[in-house]
């Protein structure tokens, strides 16, 4: 390896290196000879049934979460990602993120930290949840889509720990923003900001458990 080379590795890990890294993710997507998967793929329409996320089984779709329907849970494609509040009870660890919605704001938090401040403790026990960790990716929207749409794994997971290395306890949210996931139990995913409104917010994801 050069040294240039070399350098720009060191630099990556230190966290400085936020711009070779993509530039290094969209070179590596462009010249990949493996065709999309995931393209043209056909859907079922979710159901309200708790389907666990598979080991190794990459996920994408997109979601509208609102204040009926604000708790974000990690789930199996079959199964809808937005859940009401009271499904805290049945969703446990599988619950992740909760989306809160005041004063024409949006913002987004880790359900264990939702729980400390705004949720009924009666609803879930703490203790049974999933450790959730948060983190604005500074990837552009063009290589979030590249990236959801080839389910590069690898570069999922690279783009979410540098992230959440100093994870964010709640992120106002806006539209066009790439919020990266991580949890305690090995899932690793990120959405984009669609649209926003008082009550509701759509989001194009992506998720996989490994």
């Amino acid at each position: 390896m050069s040294k240039n080379k070399t350098q720009n590795h060191q630099n990556w890990w230190l966290g400085k290196g936020e711009i070779i890294m993509e530039a290094q993710i969209a070179t590596h997507l462009t010249t990949d000879a493996i065709p999309n998967k995931f393209k043209n793929k056909t859907y079922q329409k979710p159901s309200e049934r708790i389907i666990s996320a598979v080991p190794n089984e990459y996920y994408t779709y997109s979601s509208k979460f609102t204040t009926e329907r604000p708790v974000y849970a990690l789930l199996k494609c079959k199964a809808n990602k937005d859940r009401a509040i009271l499904s805290l009870k049945d969703l446990g660890d599988e619950a992740n993120l909760l989306f809160v919605f005041r004063q024409n704001q949006i913002q987004v938090c880790p359900i264990k930290i939702a729980l400390n401040y705004d949720l009924p403790g009666h609803l879930v026990n703490s203790e049974v949840l999933s450790d959730t960790w948060i983190g604005v990716a500074t990837i552009t929207k063009k290589l979030f889509h590249e990236i959801r749409e080839m389910g590069e794994i690898s570069d999922l997971k690279r783009i979410c720990r540098t992230s959440c290395l100093e994870p964010r306890t709640s992120i106002l949210l806006k539209q066009g923003l790439i919020i990266t996931m991580m949890t305690s139990y090995g899932k690793y995913g990120m959405f984009l900001v669609n649209e926003i409104t008082q009550t509701s917010i759509e989001v194009d994801a992506c998720h996989i458990l490994l």
